[in-house]
């Protein structure tokens, strides 16, 4: 192993600092994409939340008219509940598709290039 350990340190440094480079481009895109992941998730669960607190105005709204309005007045009626039912279902679609937004785990792949790496150099030292 220390036979080993030598050969990679005589490699030309460029060919060590290209290598890590790799690591930290590769480090920068999980990274990138797991934060644009949890910001979409989180706007995701904020507009939920906006829209359920909607829903609920509209629906306090819609039944204090309901209360004060005569109903043979009212041929559309129908669209104080249609307001507020289209907003919780808003709510409930934005909250849905914030729960299928999965994380990945941040360091797998990484931790899988990495045992690539050993896997190939086990590879040149076994031949």
């Amino acid at each position: 192993m220390l036979r080993l350990l030598l050969k990679i340190l005589l490699l030309p440094p460029d060919l060590l600092k290209s290598h890590a480079q790799g690591y930290v481009d590769l480090a920068s895109e999980v990274g990138a994409r797991y934060l644009c992941t949890l910001k979409n998730r989180w706007v995701m669960y904020a507009l939920s939340v906006l829209t359920l607190l909607l829903a609920l105005i509209f629906g306090g709204v819609a039944l204090m008219l309901w209360g004060t309005l005569p109903l043979q007045d009212a041929p559309h009626a129908w669209i104080l509940l249609a307001l507020p039912v289209a907003c919780l279902f808003v709510s409930g679609l934005c909250w849905w598709w914030a729960r299928t937004q999965r994380l990945q785990p941040l360091l797998q792949e990484i931790q899988t290039q990495i045992a690539l790496d050993l896997q190939a150099i086990r590879q040149v030292h076994s031949v």
